[in-house]
């Protein structure tokens, strides 16, 4: 059985990934909101909480977390699955593009029309969203979230935890450390030290760092 835990958004995303693979048999959805337990989301039944899975431990169950703009939320959920011995699986859409050079952790997403250059380092629960660019020699640290139509050159490293905004450009071996957002739009032109927030063109910290 797959699970994708969440229901919202970034879980519709997931799941259309699947159908578009031809992997959606024997799918259904986990989720903390009580209300949405027992509901159908386009057809996939809520089946509960983290307690569904628990009840569940002994199953072969295979999860991906599918929160799209709470990447330290990832990581977090991704500790308390993994008490219960479940692996995770990867939702990579059939029109992505990705390197047999590179290499992916588990519980990635990749969505459609994007593309994975050679020699890259896609680690556990990284989402790359729609038409996203990463060039060569890119790594993407666990739970790094790449919005829509990002371009990463060659070289960049995004740290663990941290958030690329739609349309975001990082140039060539730029840096971004931990738990960084890069505002929507904008273009990163060297290093970004972790716990930053930077915004605009060329990038800088906002006015609160």
């Amino acid at each position: 059985m797959k699970v994708i835990y969440c229901a919202g958004e970034q879980g519709k995303v997931v799941l259309d990934i699947l159908r578009a693979s031809g992997d959606s048999d024997n799918v259904v959805f986990v989720d903390d909101d009580p209300s949405l337990h027992g509901k159908l989301i386009t057809d996939v039944p809520v089946i509960g909480g983290l307690d569904a899975i628990s009840e569940r431990s002994k199953e072969a169950i295979q999860c991906l977390i599918a929160f799209g703009d709470q990447p330290g939320v990832r990581l977090d959920l991704a500790k308390d699955l993994s008490k219960f011995d479940n692996e995770f699986f990867n939702a990579i859409h059939p029109s992505s593009s990705i390197s047999g050079k590179s290499t992916l952790g588990d519980g990635v997403t990749v969505n459609g029309q994007s593309y994975i250059g050679p020699h890259c380092d896609i680690c556990n629960h990284v989402i790359v969203d729609s038409c996203a660019n990463i060039s060569h020699d890119c790594a993407l640290r666990e739970g790094a979230t790449i919005t829509p139509s990002v371009s990463l050159a060659g070289g960049v490293e995004i740290g663990r935890n941290s958030y690329i905004g739609p349309n975001a450009t990082v140039v060539e071996d730029v840096t971004i450390g931990e738990n960084v957002i890069v505002g929507a739009g904008s273009v990163v032109t060297e290093d970004v030290p972790s716990g930053t927030t930077v915004v605009g063109v060329p990038a800088s910290p906002t006015e609160t760092e």
